[in-house]
């Protein structure tokens, strides 16, 4: 594993095969996974070394992916936070999800707003959009905290977002 950035509370690093346990028990929580793709949780741990083996590949390919997001002070895995192209499209999108147990404790803001910067510091990325299901309301304010603003509803993957979009000031 690989540290890509620090904030005061949390560990973003890249992810190995060996993480597939710790994110299989938060992406088996029915309410984590309720606007994430399928919108399902994981039911085996085949579903988190799927996850695993693209974060890995993706990462190589591309210098970037969604990180292992750890909480500094346990040394545990508490989520995931960082970029990827949605659907085959050249826009980047950030994405996150946290395991429950961490919820309302400002660990997405935090990690979200960290890795914002990084991309336009770091990875010279221009916009970074996100994608939120309409009655995700946590995860808009989240993204509007951290500088986010609203640029439509938008359609991918069959699917209507609510897309944000935020444009490096560098």
């Amino acid at each position: 594993m690989t540290k890509i950035l620090e904030t005061n509370r949390l560990i973003l690093q890249t992810w190995t095969l060996a993480d597939a346990e710790n994110l299989f028990e938060i992406c088996s929580d029915a309410e984590v996974m309720k606007y994430l793709g399928t919108g399902k949780p994981y039911k085996t741990l085949d579903e988190a070394e799927n996850f695993l083996n693209w974060a890995v590949a993706y990462q190589k390919e591309n210098g970037f992916c969604r990180w292992a997001v750890l909480e500094e002070s346990s040394g545990k895995i508490i989520g995931s936070c960082g970029f990827a192209r949605p659907h085959g499209t050249k826009e980047i999108e950030l994405g996150y999800l946290f395991a429950r147990k961490v919820w309302g404790k400002g660990f997405a803001t935090e990690a979200a707003g960290e890795c914002l910067k990084y991309g336009f510091k770091k990875l010279d990325f221009r916009e970074i959009i996100a994608l939120t299901d309409l009655e995700n309301v946590a995860s808009q304010r989240v993204l509007e905290k951290i500088g986010f603003e609203k640029r439509g509803i938008e359609i991918y993957n069959n699917e209507e977002n609510l897309v944000y979009l935020a444009k490096s000031n560098i």
